[in-house]
């Protein structure tokens, strides 16, 4: 019976936001407007500070950022990103965990809310079997039109039972991994939990639950 081993990417594998990795490497190119960052700056307070609803967050990037924009592009440019020594950016705690999941043959999987056109190269940079994403659409010319679905931690916890029918396996061969309180259900899917790099609230909630913490 097969084991799976569930990831979550952002301040997970990664150890912060893979979206705004790619950000600082574009700015770090030139290729964005410098009132870009007060811009960004202004959407960070408003999600950690002001309680921004991650799906307007969404929003708010993918108008200010991306619509429009050629997928083509910004897939080459990820490319780039990628090689210019991502591996510094890993959580090598989670990522020893992918790495031995990976040698003990699981089928090892990113479920992420970040867009699937950066965790989908992610996913393969790091070897990965499968991968699930929020979906950003484009129209017939390549370019970035609109935001297909958001992943959240329901979606995520949907998407990891699903795994778990199709390769006819239990529930406790399934472990799940990720720092967020927004991914509790996801958590709560697999048979056990562990919980990386944890705030104090998710600490907490891993002592009540007796759940790991790397």
């Amino acid at each position: 019976m097969i084991s799976i081993s569930a990831f979550d990417l952002d301040h997970t594998l990664v150890n912060c936001n893979s979206s705004v990795l790619f950000y600082q490497y574009l700015m770090k190119k030139g290729m964005l407007h410098p009132f870009s960052l007060f811009r960004t700056l202004i959407y960070q307070i408003q999600y950690y500070f002001l309680k921004l609803d991650l799906a307007k967050l969404h929003q708010k990037v993918f108008r200010s950022f991306l619509e429009g924009q050629s997928l083509g592009y910004i897939r080459g440019e990820i490319e780039c990103f990628l090689q210019d020594d991502f591996y510094r950016h890993l959580y090598f705690p989670a990522f020893a965990h992918l790495r031995r999941a990976q040698h003990e043959g699981h089928h090892t999987v990113i479920i992420s809310n970040s867009p699937s056109f950066l965790v989908e190269p992610i996913a393969k940079y790091l070897g990965v079997c499968q991968w699930y994403s929020s979906q950003y659409l484009t129209d017939e010319k390549g370019a970035l039109r609109k935001i297909g679905t958001i992943l959240l931690g329901e979606g995520k916890a949907y998407y990891l039972r699903r795994l778990i029918q199709k390769f006819k396996t239990k529930r406790e061969k399934v472990t799940a991994y990720s720092d967020s309180f927004i991914d509790l259900p996801f958590l709560h899917a697999a048979g056990k939990a562990i919980v990386v790099n944890p705030n104090g609230k998710m600490r907490r909630i891993c002592r009540e639950k007796k759940w790991d913490m790397i």
